[in-house]
């Protein structure tokens, strides 16, 4: 599925409410409209996406942001930001990358076609420590380190 099209779906869907149920509902509704082979590519294209949020520098924002973060807490997390549309999930990898001092477009590092599950997340893995979570993420820190959302 062309990415233009998957994200205006996953735009679509994130526009019809904030309540879960009614986000699933229009996502629904919205696939009801393909064929078979394009609901397949939509889910290929879905996890792709998720692939390419599977990085240590995400999962460890996502543990700030919300006062920690299982494995499957990061698998919930990352689904949420692909559902929420293209510009808040190119927002969240961009500005988490340019943090950490990448330059250019995080995209232009990731394997697009990878698969899920494979040796883990990518990059440096974050540790659970204050002065540590204050320099990887600045920013992050400032606004969630003493109050996190969870």
């Amino acid at each position: 599925m062309p990415a233009e099209k998957f994200w205006h779906i996953m735009q679509r869907a994130a526009e019809s409410s904030h309540d879960p149920d009614a986000h699933v509902n229009a996502l629904r509704a919205l696939l009801r409209e393909l064929t078979l082979e394009e609901i397949i590519s939509f889910e290929v294209a879905f996890r792709r996406y998720l692939n390419e949020a599977y990085t240590w520098d995400l999962w460890g924002a996502a543990y700030l942001i919300n006062g920690g973060c299982s494995d499957d807490g990061f698998e919930y997390f990352r689904r949420w930001l692909v559902s929420r549309g293209r510009d808040i999930y190119a927002a969240a990898l961009a500005k988490v990358f340019k943090e950490k001092g990448g330059e250019g477009d995080v995209r232009d590092h990731s394997e697009p076609e990878a698969g899920m599950g494979g040796p883990g997340p990518t990059g440096e893995p974050f540790t659970e420590d204050e002065e540590r979570f204050a320099r990887r993420y600045p920013k992050l820190w400032q606004r969630f380190g003493t109050q996190p959302l969870g």
